[in-house]
């Protein structure tokens, strides 16, 4: 079993999460929880632990200092972000330090438990893969050859073990192999591949023209190795062969990564094709290695449904099997497709359907002030009363019963991850008068506000 630590300086989402997951159903069991990462650390020396699932906003210890103490002192100790912070940056440098995945607060409802602990299973079984796997051989010795980067490799070293002496052959990661031989072309090795083994597709090999590319080849399947299996190949592709020219530099990896994360959530993609190429042309020439770009896509598209949930469609969030880049162009397709036909209305041109969406945004962002439909049709360009046929036509309630169901649904999200008194929780969602808000509150649920509280926090001990 995965030995389980909880991170989570807010006691009630702490127990609710104890509580509301099938720990078990997916080979894990808690075995303690901790309000502050100076807790935890005291934990972990005291009893053994396989995963840590961390806030990373906290008192004392902040769960970014958590990440960097445990990843130093325990390394093979797994971490998972938990966070309700919405600048991304922050979880990157998580990422960065050794976290494997990252859940937004915004996930944990009942619908997305087992979705989320298998998400967690997988990245678990990955890392145990790459713990156990053997110390990379020295390639300094070998001073030229080819390059043969595959999620197969294991069956292309087979292979050419039989071709030629083993010492020709240096594998790194159970990804990639460099193979130095005189006899042959990479050409005829690709050619001798195929003819022993048909199922080493896809593979991709390099082949460098002189020795510094030799050099500069080596350098980048050995420490980008990833980025190439996944950005590189495809399910469809037999076999390639590449220049080093044709090939991203080390340069092209480390560039600074370009604020593509905005445009997501603003939805400007759905109805513009070119809005969509070019966000995953910066997308891809990020280069983000693999977890992260899962980590991201997830980020974003739980912005998404914080801010469009109650018109967006159902099951548009990120696949667990991204294996390429391909399945990630495949699936935002497949996005855009599922959010025209339920969000984007016929009846109306483009410029108006996104001047909707713009409004559900301005909405959404702005809750706990007073809203009119006359001040978010002005911030649109749009008549008040053209911006309430639309309106209505599209989302399918009238402004002011959207405004309702959307505070309602934001009032039921603090009242079950935040500590907050009622009354605070009241004025989040911009109502000043408590009694008020309980009566809506109780009409839309059936409970006042502390009984949906209290009943969702059944089994919490």
């Amino acid at each position: 079993m995965t030995r389980v630590l909880i991170v989570e300086d807010d006691k009630l989402v702490r127990k609710s999460l104890i509580s509301s997951f099938e720990w078990n159903k997916f080979g894990m069991e808690i075995v303690g929880d901790a309000k502050n990462g100076e807790k935890a650390l005291q934990f972990i020396e005291e009893q053994p632990v396989d995963l840590i699932i961390t806030d990373l906003a906290m008192p004392i210890m902040s769960g970014i200092e958590l990440i960097r103490i445990v990843k130093e002192r325990y390394p093979k100790i797994f971490i998972v972000v938990l966070s309700l912070h919405r600048d991304f940056e922050y979880i990157q440098e998580a990422m960065r330090l050794g976290a494997i995945d990252y859940i937004a607060k915004i996930e944990l409802d009942e619908n997305n438990m087992d979705q989320i602990l298998h998400r967690i299973q997988q990245r678990i079984e990955k890392e145990y893969i790459k713990q156990q796997q053997p110390n990379i051989q020295d390639i300094d010795a070998i001073d030229f050859g080819f390059g043969f980067v595959s999620p197969k490799v294991a069956t292309c070293k087979l292979v050419l073990n039989e071709l030629m002496e083993d010492e020709n052959i240096v594998a790194l990661h159970n990804a990639c192999i460099i193979v130095n031989t005189p006899n042959y072309s990479v050409e005829e090795l690709v050619t001798l591949l195929i003819e022993s083994e048909q199922t080493i597709r896809p593979l991709l090999c390099v082949k460098p023209s002189n020795h510094k590319e030799f050099s500069e080849m080596k350098l980048l399947i050995n420490k980008y190795y990833e980025q190439l299996l996944f950005y590189e190949l495809h399910h469809d592709m037999q076999i390639a062969i590449k220049t080093l020219e044709q090939l991203p530099t080390t340069t092209d990896f480390l560039k600074q990564r370009i604020n593509w994360k905005e445009k997501l959530p603003s939805l400007d993609w759905i109805a513009n094709q070119d809005d969509f190429n070019e966000m995953m042309r910066t997308l891809k020439e990020a280069r983000l290695p693999q977890e992260q770009l899962e980590a991201h896509l997830t980020w974003a598209i739980n912005d998404c449904k914080k801010v469009y949930g109650d018109i967006l469609p159902e099951n548009i969030d990120v696949p667990d099997n991204l294996n390429y880049w391909s399945d990630v162009e495949s699936w935002l397709t497949e996005v855009k497709r599922k959010i025209y036909m339920t969000v984007y209305s016929s009846s109306y041109s483009a410029e108006t359907n996104q001047c909707i969406i713009q409004a559900i945004s301005i909405i959404k962002k702005n809750l706990a002030s007073p809203l009119t439909a006359q001040d978010v049709a002005y911030q649109v360009n749009m008549s008040r009363s053209y911006f309430s046929r639309c309106f209505k036509e599209m989302v399918g309630h009238t402004f002011n019963e959207y405004i309702r169901i959307a505070r309602m649904n934001m009032a039921k999200h603090y009242l079950l991850y935040t500590r907050e008194k009622v009354r605070v929780v009241a004025e989040k969602v911009g109502y000043t008068d408590i009694k008020y808000f309980s009566k809506l509150f109780r009409q839309t649920t059936g409970l006042l506000p502390s009984e949906y509280r209290k009943i969702n926090k059944k089994g919490v001990k």
